[in-house]
């Protein structure tokens, strides 16, 4: 009974680890960060601009900084 309620819960913490990994990675997932350069604003849903021409909405855009 111990053996199989061993196996159980490890093929349980598994899944339950499996299921938390993003699916994402590398360098294609990161998000822009803000630099020396330039300033990345993230917008809240309702304050997204208009769509684009292939329907996206852009959740951030990144200001260049003048010095």
């Amino acid at each position: 009974m111990k053996p199989l309620l061993l196996c159980s819960t490890l093929i349980g913490a598994a899944l339950l680890v499996a299921g938390c990994t993003p699916t994402c990675k590398g360098d294609s997932c990161s998000r822009p960060q803000s630099g020396k350069d330039t300033l990345v604003v993230w917008w809240p849903p309702q304050m997204r601009a208009e769509p684009g021409p292939s329907g996206e909405r852009s959740d951030y855009q990144t200001i260049s900084l003048e010095r």
